[in-house]
């Protein structure tokens, strides 16, 4: 019954940053039509839209992460496994799972160090001068909710409920 409800909280997760990559990928859509716009109607780009676009961009695969993993949106390269049983296929899907699962905790975890020492130092954008702290820490929390994300997977696998 636990389960149930850490996959709900998981799936409610996966959902919102779903939909605030969305936000950012249109957002970044939007903005790289106004700045062509703006260059040829006024002669001028938009302050700072290089560096609104790159953050954007930044944040939209960083938090669509999850989501697209748990709606096996991602490139796989199955040949082999398919032709293999299906306990086969899914025992080799758990492995593969917590073997991601210990990678991006720890890309998590030096992100989240790293986004640290970009605070103490004090690094903002070049134009803009945005805190850059702040985008690490995003993309750290992007990379957290995939890790459970993969977590969820394998506890199901283990549970059965897969």
């Amino acid at each position: 019954m636990s389960e149930l409800k850490i996959s709900t909280f998981v799936n409610k997760l996966e959902g919102v940053l779903k939909n605030i990559a969305a936000f950012c990928l249109i957002s970044m859509a939007l903005l790289t039509g106004a700045d062509i716009i703006s260059r040829g109607a006024f002669g001028s780009p938009i302050f700072g839209v290089e560096e609104i676009v790159a953050v954007l961009a930044v944040l939209t695969i960083g938090l669509a992460l999850g989501y697209t993993h748990s709606q096996k949106s991602n490139i796989g390269v199955e040949f082999l496994v398919s032709k293999l049983n299906r306990k086969l296929r899914h025992n080799i899907r758990c492995g593969t799972n917590i073997t991601s699962a210990i990678l991006f905790g720890v890309v998590t975890w030096r992100l989240a160090l790293y986004a640290q020492s970009l605070k103490a130092a004090g690094e903002v954008t070049m134009t803009l001068e945005l805190p850059t702290y702040m985008i690490i820490y995003a993309l750290s929390f992007g990379f957290a909710c995939f890790t459970l994300t993969l977590l969820k997977e394998v506890a199901e696998h283990i549970l059965g409920e897969k």
